[in-house]
């Protein structure tokens, strides 16, 4: 038994430095049309990003570069080029010197009139083509894969979501404390991304490794009389405001499309709620499978799901209470 503690423990703090990737942003190009068919480029590199393999940006062939700064770790580097007929259509690709360091990269192009178009290439794209002038259509596909692919890289998001389903432990209560969560961060989604609320993101970031940390705790004591487990609907909407501010700071530095504005706040978050639905039966159906193998080795599920719950209150508490000392003390470095 305490080997498989001692494994749970190891796997929990690896995943706590892995997801350091979450805290980190991704590489962020940001093209703004200053006149026609002149454009002002700002680059950033997240931290993890070596010097040495700081990448360059190769243009369309017709564009050509009139400034530039080069690229910097922060505040990062400003260009200034010109392409003849425009952007639209063109190529835009990424070239690492060293290697392909695996993180994603953040596309942001906004034209003179101010609409702005997103895009999120995988780690394993670098070549990206400017989508021509935005209409709802693309909005939607767009918002809609950014939002999915943001709960899926932000694994404090879907840890949350883990333990309210471990503290819930029955469908009926699992899908009201997902439905409670998921109502909550919406409305503060929506309220932040418009400018309505504001909180201090690093103080928000470390709250919510704080949530997490707080139903490790839940789980660990097993007092089926606490009132998480008696109203688990009303604990997710509570933590649920509070990991909507989380989803608002990725959307702002995404940035809304001017002209579709509705359209992409809307999108985004059915994104997201996408993405949480697709874990959420991801690790259902893993559960319905230890279940089957207990059965199938002559094992009590019953007596096993204590234990069970223990090992993931660690699992989860371990990296949640890093995150949340990391990221406190980063808030007041700030």
């Amino acid at each position: 038994m305490m080997r498989l503690v001692w494994l749970i423990l190891a796997f929990a703090a690896l995943l706590s430095t892995a997801a350091q990737a979450h805290d980190a942003r991704p590489l962020s190009i940001t093209i703004v049309e200053q006149s026609a068919d002149l454009y002002r480029v700002v680059v950033r590199a997240p931290p993890t990003l070596e010097v040495e393999n700081i990448p360059s940006i190769q243009w369309p062939a017709d564009c050509e570069v009139r400034e530039t700064a080069g690229l910097s770790l922060a505040p990062g580097g400003i260009s200034l080029i010109a392409c003849p007929g425009g952007l639209e259509g063109g190529q835009v690709r990424i070239a690492y010197p060293v290697y392909n360091p695996s993180i994603t990269t953040l596309f942001r192009i906004q034209d003179a009139e101010g609409a702005a178009r997103s895009a999120v290439l995988p780690p394993d794209e670098l070549v990206w083509t400017v989508p021509e002038a935005p209409n709802w259509r693309t909005v939607a596909r767009d918002y809609l894969k950014l939002g999915f692919t943001h709960i899926w890289e932000g694994p404090d998001h879907l840890m949350f979501v883990a333990g309210l389903m471990m503290l819930a432990r029955r469908p009926r209560r699992i899908f009201l404390a997902v439905t409670g969560f998921t109502a909550a961060h919406s409305i503060t989604l929506s309220l932040a991304t418009l400018g309505l609320v504001r909180l201090p993101i690093p103080i928000v970031e470390a709250m919510i490794a704080l949530s997490i940390l707080f139903l490790a705790a839940e789980l660990a004591r097993g007092n089926a009389k606490s009132f998480s487990r008696r109203f688990p609907i009303a604990l997710s909407f509570v933590f649920g405001l509070l990991h909507g501010f989380g989803f608002a700071s990725a959307l702002q530095e995404i940035g809304l499309p001017t002209g579709e504005l509705a359209a992409g706040l809307v999108f985004f978050n059915l994104g997201v709620e996408a993405g949480q639905i697709a874990f959420v039966l991801a690790a259902g159906a893993l559960v319905l499978a230890a279940r089957r193998l207990a059965v199938a080795r002559n094992l009590s599920w019953p007596r096993a799901a204590p234990a069970a719950a223990v090992l993931g209150a660690y699992a989860l508490g371990v990296p949640a209470a890093f995150w949340f000392l990391e990221r406190l003390s980063g808030a007041f470095a700030a």
